[in-house]
């Protein structure tokens, strides 16, 4: 090869354009102007289509296949920084094909709208320091002694330099272990090692949040990356300080970007913070669905970490106390290592489970909302000035269907999931998309249904005339504010809980009440058991004493609950799924088009899936589900369907994993 030709500049930048449609997301050729630089990874503004667009370089060359007399030069280079690499990209473009996107839509998520005045500000950062590795990483805390963690510890103090592929790990704590002080000790070895660190919370106030950036500021290596700008959609959101959510988030993510920070600590916008030397990516309580993005692509950053860590050779943590069904895949198939405490340490260590049976037909056993006890467990609480925990469900999903004679709950013929009622009073099963009319109980023949779940709002006046010495709190929605003074009883909704409630730390609640288990287990939804198990061992982590009121004190998830057993539930559990072939034994696909071209994409998606492959629906709102056993095999052969759909100006959304 002429050395010459090595060493001719580069006048062709390849770039992708900031379009929506699927077939225009390619790269494009635009000359470099003279007197102009560009350099992979740069911002940059084009003329596309007739209109000034923003853009990103992906690729240069000297010459381009393009006819010359249609190659149009780069209008401007927006901003000095490179925002990412050739190993940047890859996961970029990972992202693009796992979840049925483009890699323009994944870059609105990766990076931040630029803020100009940070730029300036930028300009004069000093050098950023060297980071020497420590002689020796630092001991271990005790707390780990139970887990037989040193396979754990040892990849993390090596910044995922092992030899063979980098490890990953799914770590159970056990109840009463200081979990944010034990994240925070893998941090530290992480730093030690010499390379970074990433840590994922679903709320980044959370314990392991705080804990994880203390430890690294104690080292001079602290970061937070706030949940604002392009990672959440952040609108007038404020950072720290007041300062607008977007600009705290622009610097943060350039601090990463140029080497001034080793540690970032945030939700799930931060699963693309740029990091060099990465050695730890870790995720607080993986299943948690705060991590599914909302917009598209909706990724998940559970599936992105890990493609992170395996692409930059660190170890990778997953934390939880009941695996999700994606996680439970990899676990069986060996990809993710569990660390975990022995039985007899986990039964030993969790918590007081009194299950009451609400549908016992012992005459003079009718029940009021709280059993005797479930009464004497809060009267107690309340008595001794201590704070109790009442669990219910989440606002709107009291529509499950119970019979009302004899309270059973309501199921599906085909699949046995949860009713609920819809349009000229038929009945639809959310499960497996059922519809048909409203069927006589198979228990005793009634008729009559209601509502599954008891209003939050009821069960919080009914304590407060029992109790009107404590102060009883309603909390709905994430975030919601706790009581104040003590003795408490704090009526909790599930989706007022994330990790923990921020009101009880650093205390524990006396006693936790799940007074509508039914309600939780009987939601119209595929992971209903699911959720409400990890829900509930959630709890025992702040907790002695649970009490769960339930009519199927023989359901899987109760008795999983009852003998701290996540994967004993999960074993049951992957047979029923795989009769109806749900995760974890396929992949899900959820095609969201106008309702009035349904028929047609229906059609279509028929036509191209792979064999094995079921197309469900439309449903009424013009919804299909494909449910995959070979996802790389129906996303390829989903990829000209969407190049089709955007030609067409079809507006179709593409949703991998949509539960």
């Amino acid at each position: 090869m002429d050395p010459t030709a090595e060493q001719e500049p580069a006048r062709i930048a390849q770039v992708v354009v900031e379009v929506a449609p699927a077939h225009l997301d390619r790269p494009f050729d635009y000359t470099i102007p003279e007197g102009m630089t560009a350099r992979v990874g740069q911002r940059v503004r084009v003329s596309f289509a007739g209109r000034a667009r923003p853009a990103w370089v992906v690729g240069l060359a000297t010459a381009s296949g393009t006819d010359p007399t249609r190659l149009r030069p780069l209008d401007a280079v927006d901003g000095p920084w490179d925002w990412f690499d050739a190993e940047d990209l890859r996961l970029y473009r990972w992202v693009a094909t796992r979840y049925g996107s483009t890699l323009t839509a994944v870059l609105r998520h990766a990076i931040p709208p630029r803020v100009a005045a940070v730029d300036r500000e930028a300009s004069q950062w000093p050098q950023p320091e060297s980071w020497r590795p420590a002689d020796r990483p630092p001991c271990p805390q005790r707390a780990w002694r139970p887990y037989g963690a040193s396979r754990l510890l040892k990849a993390v103090a090596a910044g995922g330099h092992d030899a063979g592929p980098p490890p990953a790990f799914w770590w159970r704590a056990l109840p009463g272990d200081d979990r944010p002080a034990m994240v925070a000790d893998l941090v530290a070895r992480c730093l030690a090692a010499g390379r970074t660190a990433l840590v994922l919370s679903a709320d980044p106030e959370a314990a392991v949040a705080r804990l994880a950036l203390r430890t690294a500021g104690s080292l001079g290596a602290d970061l937070r990356v706030s949940e604002g700008g392009a990672g959440s959609g952040g609108g007038d959101r404020r950072g720290p300080g007041g300062e607008p959510a977007a600009r705290a988030r622009y610097r943060a993510v350039l601090r990463c970007r140029t080497g001034h920070a080793r540690v970032a600590v945030g939700g799930r916008s931060a699963v693309f913070t740029p990091l060099r030397d990465l050695g730890l990516v870790l995720v607080d309580d993986e299943a948690n669905p705060a991590y599914k993005e909302r917009r598209s692509p909706r990724h998940h950053v559970r599936e992105v970490a890990l493609a992170r860590a395996r692409f930059a050779g660190a170890a990778a943590v997953l934390t939880g106390d009941l695996p999700s069904a994606a996680l439970w895949r990899l676990l069986r198939a060996g990809h993710v290592a569990v660390i975990a405490a022995g039985r007899a340490t986990e039964r030993e260590r969790a918590p007081r489970v009194d299950v009451v049976d609400m549908g016992d037909p012992r005459p003079g056993t009718r029940r009021a909302r709280f059993a005797p006890v479930a009464s004497r467990a809060l009267a107690a609480v309340v008595r001794a000035e201590g704070a109790a925990v009442v669990l219910t469900a989440r606002r709107g999903e009291g529509t499950a269907l119970a019979c009302k004679a004899c309270g059973r709950r309501r199921s599906c013929e085909v699949c046995d999931g949860a009713l609920r009622v819809v349009r000229d009073e038929s009945w639809e099963c959310a499960t497996c998309g059922w519809q048909g009319p409203a069927h006589p109980c198979s228990g005793c023949g009634a008729t009559r249904h209601a509502p599954l779940a008891a209003g939050a709002g009821r069960l919080a006046s009914e304590l407060e005339r029992s109790h009107p010495q404590a102060e009883v709190v309603r909390m709905e929605g994430f975030d919601a504010p706790g009581p104040t003074r003590r003795p408490a009883i704090a009526v909790m909704t599930r989706g007022s809980v994330v990790t923990e409630p921020r009101w009880l730390v650093p205390e524990r609640a006396e006693a936790v009440v799940v007074p509508d288990a039914d309600a939780l287990l009987g939601r119209p939804r595929l992971d209903a058991g699911e959720d409400a198990l990890r829900l509930w061992l959630a709890a025992g982590h702040w907790t002695d004493h649970l009490v769960v009121q339930t009519r199927e004190p023989g359901h899987p998830a109760v008795q999983a609950l009852v003998r701290w057993d996540p994967e004993g539930f999960w074993r049951q559990e992957e047979e029923r799924r795989a009769e109806l072939a749900w995760p974890p034994h396929s992949s899900l696909v959820r095609i969201s088009p106008p309702a009035a071209a349904a028929g047609e994409v229906g059609s279509a998606l028929r036509a191209v899936v792979p064999p094995g492959d079921v197309v469900l629906g439309p449903d009424l709102d013009g919804q299909l589900l494909v449910k995959s056993r070979d996802l790389r095999g129906t996303l390829d052969a989903l990829s000209p369907l969407r190049h089709d759909w955007g030609r067409q100006s079809v507006p179709v959304r593409v949703d991998v994993d949509p539960v």
